[in-house]
């Protein structure tokens, strides 16, 4: 054991002077050495890192020794734990490593860190409160940026939405926005693995291990998941977003798949909870498209119809008459929030008319489309109302005048800041457009080498005396459709 532990720990190189771990040159060598080493000891003494694996991991720090403590619990959990094995230690060693690893050495044994990812979100070894928690943070800690789309994200939301575990963690994830897919065209290859300054791309791929590659139909699950999710938190406005991505993607000659129609479905049920009303559809969809999901979802625009008008029984005649559509399309639940919403909406169209209403005239205006009636009590509507301000969906306040009178006040949706808020306000802004510097880097460069941009370029070149505008303005409508992880694809 004592010479597999100093093979083992000899990676970071301590107080090695010739060791610089800010040079990359030198970072990228030393780390290969020891790859090469790890490797060598993974087919020649397999048998003796599982039979010492846990006093080895008990020896190796994750942090610090990544590399080699990954290579001992990848031997111990991959493909199975082995019943000689004490299993409650090795599983607590690896929730340790997923949320301690250094990414930056684990960028160089991708297979093995993949594998590791996917055994803690496959939900045979970790309870999914536990797995969901570790992986989200795992996945962070390899892309902080949260800008890349990759399997292990396809596992973390399945795992999440299917055992009802969206925790915040998982939230933080699946509010990053996703700019990167697996193989995607035109990204240079890095000249050190180890750099960190390179884009989430350029180090994690199906080459280097850290992904699988995707297929169509998982980014379309992914961002149908991450609306799941969100509606099961009730968070509207980030379900409608993701269904969004969904309804409006990029598809060859404009068409649409059955994902895509089921998925506009939940789209215009939630843009009614969301917004009040059915929204349009973005310019960029497709004619097509648009023409094909209004054929496959009368029914639903119909309930949208009826959503924005006076009359709640109107509405909940329009939801009973198609309750089986609802059960069979997965919807119901979706369907009876609308309903519970409507009055809700009416509440709130009334500040266009007042600034201050009585809770009386409230209950006289507004219907309740569950029950196709006004609310007996005024307490009723103040239970209404505050369920509504404790959601933040009404920025609102309810007071009571010395004759007894309750009524509730509409406060202005923007509140003026101090000058510190607005100071708070102007550096998180700062910081995040920071953030997203070597985002905008990153794809400026791919669009820079794409085929059908420079083809455009010099095309417009050619009018640049009879037209003044930027040359890239409106590229993406003129663009030869491609495969998605191929580059830049038209809606249609």
């Amino acid at each position: 054991m004592d010479k597999l532990a100093s093979i083992l720990l000899a990676f970071p190189p301590g107080l090695n002077l010739f060791f610089n771990i800010n040079d990359n040159a030198v970072y990228d060598g030393t780390v290969k050495a020891h790859l090469a080493k790890l490797s060598k000891l993974l087919r020649e003494h397999n048998t003796d890192l599982v039979a010492h694996g846990p006093n080895l991991l008990a020896v190796l720090d994750p942090e610090v020794n990544s590399l080699s403590y990954l290579a001992v619990l990848h031997s111990l959990i991959v493909p199975g734990i082995r019943e000689s094995t004490p299993r409650d230690l090795v599983l607590e060693k690896l929730v340790i490593f997923l949320t301690t690893f250094d990414a930056r050495q684990s960028r160089y044994a991708g297979r093995h860190l993949l594998d590791v990812f996917h055994a803690a979100g496959s939900g045979q070894f970790l309870p999914p409160s536990v797995a969901v928690h570790v992986l989200s943070t795992a996945i962070l800690r390899l892309d902080p940026t949260g800008s890349m789309l990759t399997s292990s994200h396809i596992l973390l939301a399945k795992l999440a939405y299917q055992t009802n575990n969206v925790i915040p963690p998982v939230l933080e994830v699946f509010d990053k926005d996703i700019v990167f897919y697996p193989n995607m065209a035109n990204h240079k290859e890095p000249g050190y693995l180890c750099d960190l300054t390179l884009s989430p791309p350029s180090y994690i791929s199906p080459r280097t291990g850290l992904t699988n590659a995707l297929r169509t139909l998982s980014v379309l699950e992914y961002d149908l998941l991450c609306g799941m999710a969100h509606c099961s938190m009730r968070e509207w406005a980030k379900a409608y977003t993701a269904f969004e991505r969904v309804v409006t993607f990029p598809t060859r000659e404009g068409g649409v798949s059955k994902v895509m129609v089921e998925v506009y479905k939940k789209w215009v049920l939630v843009s009614l909870l969301a917004k009040g009303k059915l929204a349009e559809l973005p310019s960029y969809t497709g004619a097509q498209a648009t023409k094909l999901y209004g054929s496959s979802a009368k029914l639903y625009t119909e309930v949208a119809t009826v959503f924005v008008g006076d009359d709640a029984g109107v509405l909940k005649a329009e939801v009973e008459k198609s309750l089986q559509q609802w059960e069979d399309d997965g919807n119901m639940g979706l369907i009876q929030e609308v309903l519970a919403a409507y009055q809700k909406w009416q509440v709130l169209r009334l500040q266009q008319i007042y600034s201050k209403v009585s809770l009386s005239e409230i209950r006289q205006q507004t219907t309740s489309a569950k029950t196709g009636a006004k609310l007996r009590e005024n307490e009723d509507v103040e239970a209404l109302v505050q369920n509504m301000i404790i959601s933040g969906m009404l920025n609102g306040v309810i007071e009571k005048n010395d004759d007894g009178t309750v009524f509730l006040t509409f406060l202005p949706s923007a509140i003026k800041l101090s000058e510190e808020q607005f100071a708070r306000e102007l550096a998180n802004t700062a910081f995040r457009l920071k953030e997203l510097h070597p985002i905008f880097k990153e794809t400026k460069e791919r669009l820079g080498t794409s085929k059908e941009y420079i083809k455009y370029v010099i095309k417009e070149d050619k009018r640049v005396e009879k037209n003044d505008t930027d040359p890239t303005l409106g590229f993406e409508a003129h663009v030869d459709d491609e495969d998605l992880m191929g580059g830049v694809v038209a809606t249609g």
